[in-house]
C-alpha cells in the first residue's frame, strides 16, 4: 500500500524550560489503513497530531524531526502552505464537537467558508456542496441542521457535521482525535461505521484514544505512548494477542473493564 505520511524523530519542547513532551516519534500511514495511538491522557498523543497540523504556538513550542507527505515536508513548511495541505490533504476531527464550530456563526456559514478558504467557488455553490456533505452523512433534515448554531443540536450531531466537514475537500488522510470520547453508545457505533467506510475508500485514517475497543475494530496498526515516547507498536492483532510491555498491558485491563461496566 502506498505511504501517505512518513514520521520520523518528531519531538516536542518547551520552549521556555526545554522540557520534552514528545520524544523520537516515528511511524508511517499508509493508504486505506489505519493507525491507532493509544495511551492514557497526557501521554503526547494529541501533541503529536498537533506538531503534525502544525497548531502548536510556534512561540512555545519546538517541533523538531521529519514528516514527509508525498514530495511536502510539513515540519518545513510556511504557514501559508501548512495551511493549504492542512485544509485540504490532511483533515483533523478534534476531541470536542461541542467546542469545535464557533458558537456565533451557524453551521451552513461555517460549511461554507471552510469550503470557499480552499476551493474557488461561489456560496452558493458551496451552500450546495455542504448540504449535500450532511446528506452524505445520512444526516436529517439537512438545509435545517445548515441554519442551526451549533448550541442547538448535539454532540453527536455535531461530531457527524464535523466528519463531512472533514471530507468535503477530499482529503487523503483524517486525523481523528478520540472522536468517540465524548458520546453514547449509539453515536459512538454511527462514528465508527462512518471512519470505517473513509479507511475502505482508501483514506488513511491516524486514530487518537485511550479505547482499546476502538483501535480494536478500526486499526491494523498500533503504537502505544506513555510520557510522550512509543513504549511498543506493532499490528492491533500481535499487541492483542501478545503484549509485551507491562504498561500495556495494564492499558489493555483497563479498557476492557471500561467497556464491561458500560454494557452492564
Amino acid at each position: 500500500m502506498n505511504k501517505l505520511l512518513e514520521v520520523s524523530g518528531l519531538c516536542v519542547a518547551l520552549k521556555r524550560t526545554a522540557q520534552p513532551i514528545v520524544n523520537n516519534v516515528s511511524f508511517t500511514l499508509r493508504a486505506g489503513t489505519a493507525l491507532a495511538i493509544v495511551g492514557e491522557s497526557g501521554s503526547g498523543k494529541t501533541m503529536t497530531c498537533k506538531a503534525i497540523m502544525q497548531l502548536l504556538d510556534a512561540s512555545r513550542f519546538r517541533v523538531s524531526g521529519n514528516m514527509q507527505y508525498g514530495e511536502e515536508k510539513p515540519i518545513s513548511m510556511d504557514d501559508k502552505r501548512i495551511r493549504a495541505l492542512c485544509g485540504t490533504k490532511i483533515a483533523m476531527i478534534v476531541q470536542n464537537p461541542m467546542t469545535a464550530f464557533d458558537p456565533t456563526a451557524k453551521i451552513g456559514a461555517q460549511i461554507v467558508e471552510t469550503i470557499r478558504a480552499h476551493q474557488q467557488i461561489s456560496r452558493r455553490d458551496a451552500y450546495a456542496s455542504g448540504v449535500l456533505a450532511l446528506e452524505n452523512m445520512n444526516l436529517p433534515r439537512c438545509e435545517q441542521l445548515m441554519n442551526s448554531y451549533p448550541y442547538e443540536l448535539s454532540g453527536g450531531m455535531l461530531q457527524r457535521i464535523m466528519i463531512a466537514l472533514s471530507l468535503i475537500n477530499g482529503p487523503e488522510i483524517i486525523i481523528a482525535d478520540e472522536a468517540t470520547t465524548a458520546l453514547d453508545v449509539n453515536n459512538q457505533s454511527i462514528i465508527l461505521n462512518e471512519l470505517e467506510k473513509m479507511k475502505r475508500s482508501g483514506i488513511g485514517l491516524l486514530l487518537v484514544t485511550h479505547d482499546f475497543g476502538v483501535a480494536a475494530k478500526l486499526a491494523d496498526e498500533m503504537i502505544v505512548m506513555r510520557k510522550g515516547e512509543i513504549i511498543e507498536s506493532g499490528t492491533v492483532y500481535d499487541i492483542f494477542a501478545a503484549p509485551r510491555e507491562p504498561y500495556t498491558k495494564e492499558l489493555l485491563a483497563a479498557s476492557i473493564l471500561a467497556r464491561e461496566d458500560r454494557h452492564d
